[in-house]
């Protein structure tokens, strides 16, 4: 049989669950990463403790989801069993044990001291380290620890631990050396090595590489008894050391990476980044893949660290409060600085806020964007810049001395700005900021604009008030309200139905707001409010607790949970899709409708099989006729003829018809359609990836949300591919060169 398409495109994902918020920004500027781990090429872990949180990997690096509430105690180090079991400990004694890879935990807070580093000999018997020169030590899997006495003074923190056998353990005492016992972590003796070594690694008893200042490196082949001093290429200091065979990596300040391929006995420094970076962590899997945590960046590699990309940049760690999207595609959010290291911050996204990056520019308190690039933001002291290129770039202007809460753009130069609390009130510019017009009228503090045209528009704010405008926001007239609680956001559909939501309770008009009706049974401290139309609407509170109307907002039911430690500032609707913003620039995401625009599943023929991308109920047809039994992700046609297939996603989301497939049997096997092939597809634990050629070539799994998942690249012929952990569904193969394959995991 030979499969022949009629045209090949691209897939454009229609979401997933409607009951879970994804977190797209969870790399800061801030961050700082004291540990690293990687249990295959895909999988691994990072501690952020600034962000008091564990972050994984699933992607070798590229993307990463936060696995923890921001509420653990500072993170410092980390012991991974295998790809689920895992331990973290951190400053107050904190210890975090998970069975799932930390989408679980257990946490306990010990009298133990602030703990730097940890190492187990296996399931039970293990160490930690304390910054007060304590070892202490656990035979029942950390639920109850002993202390040992290491024989260092308590000026001294112990800042790594490695156990290669049940007897055997080490340890580095910063400011003293390398520490080594031979009973199992019981008693401990000084190996005389330097006194400013960091991080150490041990193969096995034996054999083991330990780094430090001015980047010392030292070798032991004989448990540290004698310690040989290697030439690591670099003079800056060495923080933090993996290995993977003969291969290993050490990382530091000033950018530096120094590598070795010979176990350590000759080594070659890079920079990665730049000189003015520190790389905190380093990690490697047996296949090349790994990856570096520096100052709020992740670096990778997939050749054994040889070459260095920047994979990941973090996001400014910033306190959100507006959001405002150009169209479903462009939109940007501005956020403020306040105590503990929160910076101005301007962040922008070019797809539909699945990814963010840093813009130009200061951040600050309100943001309004128009569809054709216009946009005006706002922030404390009078601060104020315009753009019309989505804040691609932007222009600084004069402002009014108020703190500018909300914007809204009519033009290049024609802009209204409102805010509070000194010099309350609503401010008008027609000439790019040289001139303000202030229209007080009693006006307290404003904290939202809505405009339904270029004329008629809304205010809301402090005390319940509520202001119209109909002259583009030249004059403004109060409405009577019936709360005295602080309105955060308005919506009208027109001058006639609209919404205001905030601190206690909301109301809704459908007289221009001559008359309001509570609407009690919303989230407290809603911040935003959105309707799609007179019936259904949403409302966003301050935890990320979402509700739905389907009766123009008489009642409400709950449609996405809270967000644990979350603190929302804004929300924005965009064609089925919420975007949340709010502290430390977290930007979450969700589907929670069927968009007007439907995604398009791609069939790809492997074989003599068809496979659909997308993930969700699938349905085949053959000449626009129902295909009897065809509810899988893959068939092998037994007929010729034209083959479609539309997917209907969890939220019963159904996406339109595929682009053709002709099959034509011409009784004997026709060529590849594409030049690689995958097998068993579909697959459970292991993906073989087959090529005629031999050249290693890059590689990425992407899931139907578009975000990948796996990445890797080939080795030789067949390259085998570890998938046990991803979740059920259809995935996207993609080469380097631009060649695609779907392939279903069960």
């Amino acid at each position: 049989m030979r499969i022949l398409h009629t045209l090949l495109f691209s897939a454009i994902a229609i979401g997933a669950c409607a009951q879970q918020w994804e977190l797209t920004t969870a790399i800061k500027t801030r961050s700082k990463f004291p540990a690293a781990h990687m249990v295959s090429a895909q999988r691994g872990y990072v501690l952020d403790n600034v962000m008091n949180a564990i972050l994984r990997t699933n992607d070798g690096g590229h993307t990463w989801e936060r696995m923890t509430t921001l509420a653990i105690n500072a993170p410092n180090a980390m012991h991974m069993w295998d790809g689920q079991r895992g331990i973290v400990v951190g400053s107050s004694g904190s210890i975090h044990v998970t069975n799932d890879g930390f989408s679980t935990f257990q946490s306990t807070t010990a009298n133990l001291g602030s703990l730097y580093s940890v190492a187990f000999a296996n399931d039970t018997l293990g160490l930690v380290g304390t910054g007060n020169g304590v070892i202490r030590r656990t035979t029942d899997g950390g639920d109850t620890w002993a202390q040992m006495t290491s024989g260092v003074g308590t000026s001294y923190t112990i800042t790594d631990l490695a156990m290669p056998s049940v007897d055997t353990a080490f340890a580095v005492a910063y400011g003293v050396g390398v520490l080594r016992s031979t009973d199992g972590g019981l008693t401990w003796m000084d190996t005389g090595a330097p006194t400013g070594m960091r991080a150490l690694h041990f193969s096995d008893a034996m054999n083991g590489i330990v780094v430090g200042n001015t980047g010392a490196i030292l070798r032991t082949a004989d448990a540290g008894n004698t310690w040989e001093q290697m030439a690591s290429g670099v003079t800056q200091n060495l923080l933090s050391i993996d290995r993977q065979g003969d291969v290993v990596l050490a990382a530091g300040s000033s950018g530096q990476v120094t590598r070795s391929t010979d176990g350590g006995a000759t080594w070659t420094a890079t920079t990665v980044g730049t000189n003015l970076m520190t790389h905190q962590s380093i990690a490697i899997a047996a296949d090349g893949t790994g990856f570096t945590g520096t100052d709020g960046r992740i670096f990778g590699t997939t050749d054994h660290g040889a070459t260095w990309e920047l994979v990941r940049p973090g996001t400014y760690h910033t306190y959100l409060n507006k959001i405002s999207f150009a169209n479903g595609d462009t939109g940007v959010a501005v956020g403020y600085e306040t105590s503990g290291g929160i910076e101005n911050g301007l962040l922008r996204t070019l797809d539909g806020g699945r990814t963010w990056y840093n813009a130009n520019g200061i951040g600050g308190l309100g943001v309004h964007l128009r569809p054709d690039g216009k946009g005006i933001q706002g922030g404390s002291v009078g601060s104020n810049a315009r753009t019309t290129d989505h804040f691609e770039t932007r222009q600084t202007q004069g402002a009014p001395n108020v703190a500018i809460r909300a914007t809204w753009c009519f033009g290049e130069y024609d802009h209204l700005v409102a805010g509070g609390y000194v010099n309350s009130g609503f401010y008008r510019t027609t000439n790019g900021g040289a001139t303000w017009q202030h229209t007080p009228n009693g006006a307290s503090s404003i904290f939202d604009l809505y405009f339904i045209n270029d004329l008629v528009g809304f205010g809301v704010g402090v005390g319940g008030q509520i202001w119209k405008s109909t002259d583009a926001g030249h004059t403004w007239e109060q409405l009577p309200h019936s709360t005295a609680n602080d309105q955060f956001s308005v919506f009208f559909l027109n001058e006639q139905v609209g919404w205001t939501v905030g601190a206690t309770s909301g109301a809704r008009t459908t007289d221009g707001g001559q008359t309001w009706i509570n609407m009690p049974n919303i989230p407290s401290y809603s911040m935003m409010v959105h309707f799609v139309n007179a019936d259904t609407g949403y409302v966003v509170g301050n935890s990320g607790h979402t509700m739905r109307s389907v009766d123009g907002g008489v009642t409400w039911t709950n449609l996405m949970p809270g967000i644990t430690n979350a603190t929302i500032n804004d929300a924005a609707y965009l064609d089925g899709v919420l975007v949340l913003a709010g502290r430390f620039g977290d930007l979450y995401r969700a589907r929670v409708a069927c968009g007007t625009v439907t995604g398009t599943p791609m069939i790809t023929a492997v074989g003599d099989t068809l496979c659909a991308s997308l993930e969700g109920a699938i349905q085949w047809y053959r000449n626009g006729m129902l295909l009897e039994g065809g509810d899988t992700p893959c068939i092998m046609p037994e007929a010729e003829g034209s083959y479609t297939v539309v997917i209907t996603d969890a939220l019963g989301c159904a996406s339109a018809p595929s682009q053709p497939y002709m099959v034509v049997h011409t009784g004997m096997p026709g060529p590849a359609t594409i030049p690689f092939h995958l097998h068993p597809n579909p697959a459970n634990s292991s993906l073989h990836i087959t090529r005629a050629e031999t050249t290693p070539l890059p590689f990425s799994v992407v899931d139907t949300q578009g975000r990948t998942v796996l990445a890797g690249h080939t080795t030789g012929r067949d390259t085998q591919v570890d998938v046990g952990r991803l979740p059920t569904g259809v995935y996207t193969l993609r080469m380097r060169d631009g060649t695609v394959a779907r392939w279903v995991k069960e």
